[in-house]
């Protein structure tokens, strides 16, 4: 292992000396001189000269950029990391175009070619980490490059540098704008140039790196809604694109392996000088350049965060304080004074590499929070963190909160205001977005074995008190265990010829004391099996967990009202409060159901034979009770108070009604059962049932399950006309996820036909019974299963496609005959850009 750590570092150093750039413009001969003008003299006295990472003039008067590269042997001048980002954003959650969003870091060099100016994107995705200067350029060779822009040579200076007129590289779509725009639905835009400029007051230069902007304004058509809300004249779109170029860092950097279950995100690329032994992916874990001065514990250069000086108290000091939190696990990793937040500069440009910095943006809705990063593509070291806070998402808290307890306390300052909860709440997703710019993934585990990540997303606890419910601990304080491990793993100082065994004592001591780290793969998909892996609850028991959240959202909504408005609020903004705490249970749901059809397993160092084992038959039939208890007409039901109170409005979430503009208490009771349905009938889990089933019989089956889910909704009607008619929402909703269900084409054979002989059986049996209204309501019932069980051969779903086999002889792979891809076992790709990461870290429009 050590050896091929060093081999990795000495890999690196060989990209380096590769690109023969030294991570700045080339040497030459001799230094351009201020004075040394070009051999035009008028010229210079025409332009604002900026000394930086590369010299660069500005024409006030024409708004043009010229660029100047040093002299060299070779047709290569320059070499340098780039990276768009924007300046100014569209405010929109759904389409994203945010302030402060960036683009992908490439890797690009200036070529010269006769009297033209390249820019080249260099492919580091494919790679020979070798000595042999022929292996590593059998590998370049065999990938393709991306020239980005070309441009005729302007003017040479007395020195050989060569001026080009830079200004319609800055001058462009390079964040896609047009697309995102496109993609999303907004209508059809392209670049006006005529309303487009470069910005020559944004110049900024130093010795690491020059920061430039342009004003790019989009003509269009067919604007869509969102762009339609938040632009002045919705067919002419100006946003700001800023442009940052960055010195290639310096090979004193020193990669450090990733794990599986390190915690860490993993910048990967392929080596194709990989021994045969070993896999030809390379994955390294990305992180800042963290260093010890000889002798102490104090770092080279600490880790520096500045908060957007846009965010306004409280929220500032919160966000201050929340990210200040990382410093303790500095601390644990050895380190002292290592990290620190601090307000941003006044004279400091939120996008310059220099600085790590917390955003605050504003949209018209609440939406995602990011933690982002600009990263150097060959080693993973990450030169600037980029964190964007969405500024509603405190609002939709304190909503939520008060929903719970009302809003009588607000602002009050009270251990259960909503307001300071919700800063509790803002500390946290600051610490938490930080976190990911830090190098960190999700641990959706964490909640499992108490609070012990703010890398998890937190569902406020509330705890019940004399029948009352109290919020004071809703959100913990401070980083946990889990965060020091991973931050130990990433930042702790070994020497080269240790640093592999203390990186696995790490892992040991985590699988040893039971800190489960599980992330985003193992937790956002539907088809998610592992029980301890979700987003949003709380509790080590789950299936407990929502037995307790089923009984304060009882407790809430029995006591619903005008209590939880503000004084100033009207009927109409009731709505909007309510819909959040009728769905209340629903992420604590969704975990609870990963347990039925649930597999344990762990990512930690390989131990046990039983690395993968099914959960107990047990709990599984615990978590089943406990997910169709909410399938109840009592438990859907909304209290009388409450309808009497919701009119309609036109601001906020609401939920769609059938019976505008009467609330839809009936839509709201099917919501809700369909999505108890969506998490039991999810295919995957259907056919782990099956398996596990085969495999040990006392195992939950998936006929059990089916013949649960169909009790649960045919039930005895109730007796009053109220829940009756709730009971037959229930029941019509579960016959329709069933046949949807049966009719899903990715549905393997096995569970298919379990669910076709169900609905056999359950013509002959539930749907026979009952008054003269139920018996009608059923024959309707009736009428859909039978339609389904008769459609013609032709009209019925397709079988599913068997599962792939890994393709045969190379040469008899489609792709090799140009006619098809070469199948999803083609597994020598890395899975995404390698110069920026980021995480989102957000809800849809109803998520917490």
């Amino acid at each position: 292992m050590l050896q091929a750590l060093m081999r990795l570092l000495f890999a690196s150093c060989c990209a380096l000396a590769m690109s023969l750039l030294a991570c700045r413009p080339l040497p030459s001969s001799q230094t351009t001189d201020p004075d040394d003008g070009p051999r035009d003299p008028d010229w210079l006295a025409q332009v604002e000269h900026h000394r930086g990472l590369f010299d660069v003039y500005v024409d006030h008067d024409a708004a043009s950029l010229y660029l100047a590269l040093p002299p060299a042997d070779t047709e290569v001048l320059a070499s340098c990391l780039y990276v768009g980002s924007l300046a100014t954003g569209l405010g929109s959650s759904a389409v994203g175009l945010d302030r402060a969003e960036l683009a992908s870091t490439r890797w690009i060099q200036f070529r010269r070619v006769g009297s033209r100016v390249f820019v080249e994107e260099i492919n580091t995705s494919y790679r020979a980490d070798s000595t042999d200067v022929d292996e590593r350029q059998a590998a370049r060779d065999s990938f393709p490059t991306s020239i980005l822009w070309a441009g005729d040579v302007d003017r040479t200076l007395r020195d050989g540098s060569t001026v080009v007129d830079f200004t319609s590289f800055v001058v462009r779509d390079g964040h896609n704008i047009a697309t995102t725009l496109a993609d999303a639905e907004q209508g059809q835009y392209s670049l006006d140039r005529e309303r487009s400029t470069f910005v020559p007051r944004s110049v900024l230069a130093f010795p690491d790196n020059l920061e430039l902007e342009a004003d790019l304004t989009f003509a269009g058509t067919d604007p869509g809604r969102y762009v339609e809300r938040s632009t002045p004249e919705p067919t002419s779109l100006t946003l700001r694109l800023h442009h940052s170029f960055v010195r290639l860092p310096d090979d004193g950097y020193r990669p450090r392996r990733w794990h599986p279950a390190s915690g860490a995100i993993d910048a990967d690329y392929v080596d194709f000088a990989a021994p045969l032994d070993q896999r030809l992916t390379r994955r390294v874990a990305t992180r800042h350049r963290l260093v010890k001065r000889p002798g102490t514990d104090e770092p080279v250069e600490p880790i520096v965060y500045y908060v957007d000086r846009g965010a306004p108290e409280p929220i500032r000091s919160a966000l201050i304080e929340g990210a200040s939190w990382w410093a303790e696990a500095f601390d644990a990793a050895g380190f002292r004074n290592a990290f620190r937040v601090e307000l941003l500069p006044a004279d400091a440009h939120p996008l310059d590499v220099r600085y790590h910095v917390i955003s605050w943006v504003h949209r018209q809705r609440r939406g995602w929070s990011y933690g982002a990063s600009i990263r150097d593509p060959r080693t993973g070291e990450i030169i600037k963190g980029n964190v964007t806070l969405g500024s509603q998402r405190i609002r939709q808290d304190i909503l939520l909160l008060e929903g719970l307890v009302g809003a009588g306390r607000t602002g009050r300052g009270s251990p259960d205001d909503p307001v300071q909860l919700a800063l509790a709440r803002i500390r946290q997703l600051s610490a938490h977005e930080v976190g990911h710019t830090l190098g960190l993934q999700h641990n959706f585990a964490a909640s499992t074995y108490g609070r012990a990540s703010v890398m998890d997303y937190p569902a406020p606890k509330a705890r019940l008190v004399d029948g009352r419910i109290d919020l004071s601990d809703a959100y913990g304080v401070g980083i946990g265990v889990w965060d020091r491990q991973a931050i130990r793993y990433l930042y702790t100082e070994f020497a080269p010829q240790q640093e592999a065994a203390g990186l696995r004592a790490i892992l040991e001591e985590n699988r040893d004391r039971g800190w489960l780290y599980l992330n985003d793969s193992d937790a956002r998909r539907a088809a998610s099996a592992h029980p301890m892996a979700s987003l949003w609850d709380n509790g080590e028991d789950p299936i407990a967990e929502l037995t307790h959240v089923l009984e304060v959202r009882r407790v809430a909504l029995s006591r619903f009202g005008a209590d939880n408005l503000a004084p100033s609020a009207e009927w109409a903004d009731l709505e909007p409060v309510f819909v959040p705490l009728y769905f209340h249970h629903r992420y604590q749901q969704t975990s609870a159901a990963k347990s039925i059809g649930g597999a344990l397993y762990d990512r930690g160092p390989r131990t046990s034979a039983d690395a993968m084992r099914p959960v107990d038959a047990a709990t599984q039939r615990r978590a089943l009770d406990a997910v169709l208890a909410i399938v109840d007409p009592v438990q859907l039901d909304v209290p009388e108070a409450v309808l009497r109170r919701l009119t309609p409005g036109d601001e906020g979430e609401r939920l769609q009604s059938n019976s505008w503009p009467v609330f839809d208490a009936l839509g709201a009771a099917a919501t809700a059962t369909q999505h108890v349905l969506d998490d039991l009938l999810v295919p995957a889990r259907l056919a782990r049932l099956v398996e596990f089933h085969r495999r040990d019989p006392e195992q939950l089956g998936l006929e059990e399950l089916l013949d649960r889910v169909i009790r649960q909704a045919f039930r005895p009607t109730p007796a009053s006309a109220r829940h009756a008619e709730l009971a037959r929402v229930i029941q019509s909703t579960t016959v329709d996820a069933l046949l949807a269900a049966a009719r899903r084409p990715d549905l393997p054979a096995s569970v298919r036909d379990r669910i076709e002989r169900r609905l056999v059986r359950l013509r002959r049996v539930e749907l026979r019974d009952g008054s003269r209204l139920d018996r009608e309501h059923r024959a309707s019932l009736d009428g859909r299963v039978r339609r389904h069980l008769d459609r013609p051969h032709e009209a019925g779903t397709p079988p599913a496609p068997p599962v792939e086999p890994p393709p045969g002889s190379p040469i008899g792979m489609p792709a090799a005959w140009g006619d098809g891809d070469a199948g999803p076992f083609e597994r020598a790709r890395p899975r995404q850009s390698q110069g920026a990461a980021e995480l989102r870290c957000g809800a849809s429009p109803r998520d917490r």
